[in-house]
């Protein structure tokens, strides 16, 4: 018997990482982050002012409730009565408050995703301490069963291949063979990635679009380091941005393919910063858009979801 034919209610959840919804929000949203240690007047002011450049907030919230409603329409061709929830691990509303609306609203199975293709102890590890650690404290807190890796869905492959076909196409077409693709991703530091899935699956994902695209003139890097002593995977952005204009590059394209929604490491960090750079160095500077809540991403976590639904027997 399935949790539908038992009556059982079921829902989906979406955890993503969280982001100020305002400027007075971003001083307790870094003390989330940095959980404990202390936060700088200079580290507010400086994270104020990257988010006054992109509209005084985070957009990450308004995104990822939209992807929620654009994917509850979307399962409900086949699921009756699902609703899909949003939990942010580092501001409102925090995983354990989500989760403690889903246990009153009666739900005992949930399906929740990772809003990080890549998996990580940073980001999905991240999001399973949180789910945990809520229900110990929440009364009658659902089964919550997470989506395996979907860094190497055959059917989100073929989307950021799209994804890279389209932003070659916006150079000429006589320099579109010699333009240099840089893969972007999150930084961490090097002692969180030891014996950590991330790297592989960064390269696992880059792998599985080049079968689609062929071959392509490309690096990995890194971006939106922290700060401390700690050393960060590299090479970063900035440097690789270097390095091309050194060896004669003039065309770039940026593929930030460890985000799905934007935010500000994507708004900031390269729209403003990297591309600054770039045009410093007289580079051609293209990054592809972000996947948001648009149509075709919306159908490929449907079917993402859908899949383990029918796992957990719904």
């Amino acid at each position: 018997m399935t949790a539908s034919e038992s009556g059982e209610k079921t829902g989906v959840l979406l955890l993503a990482f969280g982001g100020p919804d305002s400027l007075d929000s971003v001083k307790p949203f870094l003390e989330s982050v940095l959980a404990g240690r202390p936060v700088s007047d200079e580290q507010v002011q400086r994270a104020k002012d990257r988010y006054k450049l992109i509209g005084g907030k985070s957009p990450l919230l308004d995104i990822t409730d939209r992807q929620a409603k654009a994917l509850e329409s979307e399962l409900s061709n086949n699921y009756q009565d699902l609703n899909v929830y949003v939990g942010m691990r580092h501001w409102h509303p925090y995983i354990k408050d989500t989760i403690d609306e889903l246990a009153k609203a009666g739900i005992k199975k949930v399906v929740a995703v990772s809003m990080a293709p890549q998996n990580s102890k940073a980001s999905t590890g991240g999001y399973v301490k949180s789910v945990e650690a809520a229900k110990e404290v929440v009364a009658e807190a659902p089964e919550i069963t997470f989506v395996d890796d979907w860094h190497n869905n055959p059917l989100f492959l073929e989307l950021l291949a799209n994804k890279v076909e389209q932003g070659l196409s916006q150079f000429p077409t006589d320099r579109r063979e010699n333009v240099h693709v840089i893969f972007s991703a999150h930084s961490l530091p090097e002692k969180l990635a030891e014996n950590d899935p991330y790297v592989y699956q960064l390269k696992e994902t880059i792998s599985g679009v080049l079968s689609l695209t062929g071959p392509l003139n490309y690096t990995l890097a890194y971006q939106s380091r922290g700060g401390g002593p700690s050393e960060w995977l590299e090479p970063d952005v900035d440097k690789v941005l270097e390095e091309l204009s050194e060896k004669g590059v003039k065309d770039v394209l940026l593929v930030p393919f460890g985000f799905v929604s934007d935010h500000v490491e994507t708004l900031y960090d390269i729209d403003i910063v990297y591309k600054k750079k770039a045009q410093s160095l007289g580079l051609k500077f293209i990054r592809t858009s972000s996947f948001n809540d648009s149509v075709d991403f919306i159908e490929v976590l449907a079917k993402i979801v859908s899949e383990k639904l029918e796992k957990i027997g719904v």
